[in-house]
């Protein structure tokens, strides 16, 4: 089945763009056309430069399809691990800036023409079982040391919240819920009111770099410019070489029936974005139209013979868990069932920024499956870099850390 955020937005709502032919000049070339690509588009254009957009399928078509919806104002990661890996001042700029562009992307879509539902929420990471209570309340006690804000709501303010096992939870403000094709698609019209060109049907076959400037190829012709902004999602065959970098699992997710007024008032989660503190964590929203979106159940890659069966199988999963814990909702059916790949990094933050073998590229990669908040501090650090103006924050999510 396709995903739900793709069906609500019906083809004859999305322009068509023209697939890119010949020859031409830019000063930044976005490769990539779902939300992060669309959010550079737009960012880079306001700031001035004369941008090219080329999206191999469709717009939004990908993983942006695919994606739960929702802005959260951390890392799709563990804090805990992160520190670990990088350190306490490290740790604490990834979350503070995350928290940011979450804020700042959610203005940028309310002064758009074209509206995406933004809708502002809490974000609730639950502790389901008393171990994953003490697993919770160390992440709690560790964010707390490094200044970051962590309420913790005991067993029965959670309980009261969410109607849901918990043995207590974090709560965090500054959390947005919102269609993200839509968003995507608004970003798009807006850039080009700023200059952008956008193409569609227009795969990138390689880029080539001198020290000057670098060139992209694409199917139809090739493009010279000063910088090349990569948001194809993971490395792929364009850029082998980081391919090491990266780590890929396949996430499923559904989107259940409208849910009568009787099961609505024992799903208490209408103002919130709730995850968990497990180890294969649930995430889950309320969509507009009186649904669930429900995901999980990541697991290795699934190759494509196999895809469609294991959607079925996975939806069917995901119910029951959903059921597990509402069981209000027992025999509500799922009207949508997807899967997506969730291309991430060992430690879970993403990979924003230049790397030293592809010069005059700018990398915006492995955010996760929720890491949608990002998508605006990646676009505003590389218009800094693309200028020179690079602050030494901007370096906590790029290669360096592992260089």
């Amino acid at each position: 089945m396709s995903p739900y955020w793709a069906d609500r937005t019906a083809e004859n709502r999305r322009r068509r763009y023209p697939a890119f032919r010949g020859t031409a000049n830019a000063d930044v070339v976005v490769i990539g056309g779902g939300l992060t690509g669309c959010i550079a588009a737009y960012g880079l254009a306001s700031a001035g430069f004369k941008v090219v957009l080329l999206e191999a399928d469709r717009l939004a078509s990908g993983s942006t399809a695919g994606s739960l919806g929702a802005i959260v104002p951390q890392p799709d990661a563990k804090y805990a691990e992160v520190e670990r890996v990088i350190g306490r001042r490290a740790a604490r700029i990834a979350w503070k800036e995350t928290r940011r562009s979450s804020l700042e992307l959610a203005s940028v879509l309310r002064k758009l023409p074209a509206k995406s539902d933004l809708e502002a929420l809490s974000f609730v990471i639950n502790a389901r079982t008393g171990a994953d209570a003490q697993v919770l309340r160390r992440e709690q006690t560790l964010r707390k040391d490094a200044g970051l804000d962590a309420p913790w709501l005991s067993t029965a303010a959670a309980a009261a919240a969410l109607g849901t096992d918990t043995y207590g939870a974090v709560r965090l403000r500054d959390a947005f819920q919102y269609d993200p094709v839509r968003a995507a698609l608004a970003l798009t019209r807006a850039s080009e009111s700023k200059g952008a060109v956008i193409f569609e049907r227009s795969p990138v076959r390689r880029t080539r770099f001198t020290r000057k400037d670098a060139t992209v190829f694409a199917a139809g012709g090739s493009i010279r410019t000063r910088a090349v902004f990569v948001a194809t999602g993971e490395p792929g065959a364009l850029f082998r070489q980081l391919n090491r970098h990266v780590r890929r699992l396949e996430g499923f997710a559904v989107a259940t029936e409208s849910l009568p007024a009787a099961m609505r008032r024992d799903v208490r989660i209408a103002d919130t974005v709730l995850t968990e503190a497990g180890e294969a964590p649930h995430w889950m929203r309320w969509l507009s139209d009186d649904r669930i979106l429900f995901a999980g159940a990541a697991g290795a890659p699934v190759p494509s013979r196999r895809l469609e069966k294991t959607i079925v199988q996975r939806s069917a999963q995901l119910m029951y868990e959903l059921s597990v814990r509402y069981p209000a909702i027992s025999g509500l059916p799922a009207a949508w069932g997807w899967s997506l790949p969730i291309v991430s990094t060992v430690d879970g933050l993403p990979w924003i920024g230049p790397h030293r073998n592809y010069p005059h590229h700018f990398f915006a990669l492995a955010l996760g499956w929720h890491g949608d908040s990002l998508g605006w501090f990646a676009a505003r650090a590389a218009a800094r870099h693309f200028r020179r103006e690079q602050r030494r924050e901007d370096e906590v999510f790029s290669f360096i850390r592992h260089l």
